[in-house]
């Protein structure tokens, strides 16, 4: 039967994420605003993600087995290393005129991708096809998502982290969520969704032809307690050194640049706070007297009181720094950090040296020049009033009602 939404009950908002902590979060502060709204929001991942999602103050639904992510990742990419997968193709470009062995190194790196949405799809359909969502909010890296909601009848929304990378990638991913659509009998399915949720300032932007709805970054961490020395003012300059949560994981430890950034900063007067997980924390040993190891420190609640962040270019960790308006020296490692931070240096809000170029006199010459540069503080200013200027998720509430209930429903 044929029919379509009506606004006199609250929506049904399925919200999916694999099981990464970091792909689920820049979801939050919507899922929030839904909620507030009176709407019912749900979150499905794998149950590793399920106490995030509780944190979080959502409500978790296990969908598929958890994965052994290292497994995965062997078995998947059989030796391809993350540092040796190719540079994205430029803004406005895309994959299809690379040669087969060029796209099949990048395949394999959304392959790790595709395994989860396989191993989540039948829980996922199971569970919406029961409860009915009106709407399905994905992470642009769960394949599933749209899946399902190709199923259902009902919209699919894709919402990124940032700088849209995996828009880059949509051939690739395409061919996924069309092997997955045909498990289901289905056709025609778009891996980019009815429209897509987009937190990222304009000019930092990729250009494409793509339905978006901008919506305001808002920075959400995990839970927090404000340490006691955070309520006073820094007494000198201070940088904050984070390398997020997925970096080390995913290239070793042996790539992670910390003490040579800390090498850097030595010589200089300025105060370092380090915001990095334990097991990073942990790999440092002694520190100088300068220097305040914090492990799984949200950045947002050390970031006001800086005058520079340095770090690995992810998504979370860029916009973190542009929602405050701090200038940024970025060290990235992998494919899309690359990608992240040349549209975040085009601004002119920061700085970025490559792996090869990371030497403690690169660093702190970078250093010296974001501190005593009144430029950067200028650009990271007005990068940071473009982002409080975009729409709050509470805004675009109204917009994703308006989609669920203008779209048919087919059972």
């Amino acid at each position: 039967m044929s029919g379509r939404h009506l606004p006199d009950r609250p929506l049904r908002v399925l919200m999916t994420s694999w099981a990464w902590s970091s792909h689920y979060l820049p979801l939050v502060p919507l899922g929030w605003a839904l909620r507030a709204a009176g709407h019912d929001v749900r979150v499905a991942s794998q149950p590793a993600l399920a106490p995030v999602i509780t944190d979080s103050g959502q409500v978790a639904v296990a969908v598929g087995p958890d994965l052994d992510h290292t497994e995965v990742h062997r078995r998947v990419m059989a030796g391809l290393t993350l540092t040796g997968v190719p540079a994205a193709p430029a803004a406005g470009e895309s994959m299809r005129h690379w040669a087969p062995a060029r796209q099949d190194r990048v395949r394999r790196v959304f392959g790790v991708f595709n395994a989860y949405a396989e191993a989540m799809l039948d829980d996922l359909l199971a569970y919406a096809r029961w409860w009915r969502p009106d709407l399905v909010v994905f992470d642009p890296t769960t394949y599933a998502g749209p899946v399902v909601a190709a199923a259902l009848g009902v919209p699919a929304v894709r919402h990124i982290h940032g700088v849209d990378v995996t828009y880059q990638a949509r051939e690739v991913i395409g061919g996924y969520v069309a092997a997955l659509a045909d498990r289901l009998g289905l056709v025609d399915v778009d891996p980019l969704g009815a429209v897509t949720v987009d937190p990222c300032p304009p000019r930092m932007q990729i250009p494409d032809p793509l339905r978006r709805l901008p919506v305001r970054y808002l920075p959400y961490n995990g839970p927090a307690v404000l340490p006691d020395w955070l309520h006073a003012p820094a007494r000198r300059p201070r940088i904050c050194l984070t390398w997020g949560t997925s970096t080390t994981r995913l290239t070793g430890p042996d790539a992670v640049t910390l003490p040579t950034v800390l090498a850097a900063a030595a010589g200089l007067d300025v105060e370092v706070v380090v915001a990095v997980t334990r097991r990073d924390a942990e790999a440092l040993g002694d520190v100088a007297d300068n220097v305040r190891v914090a492990p799984d420190l949200p950045l947002h609640l050390v970031l006001p009181s800086c005058a520079a962040l340095v770090h690995q270019g992810g998504n979370g960790t860029l916009l973190t720094g542009v929602w405050h308006g701090v200038p940024q020296l970025v060290l990235p490692r992998l494919p899309d950090q690359r990608f992240h931070t040349d549209r975040f240096v085009a601004t002119g809000a920061g700085l970025a040296l490559p792996a090869d170029a990371v030497t403690v006199a690169a660093v702190r010459s970078a250093l010296v020049e974001l501190l005593d540069g009144t430029a950067y503080r200028t650009r990271a200013g007005q990068l940071r009033d473009d982002s409080w200027a975009m729409p709050t998720p509470a805004t675009i509430v109204a917009d994703l009602v308006a989609l669920a209930t203008a779209t048919p429903v087919h059972s």
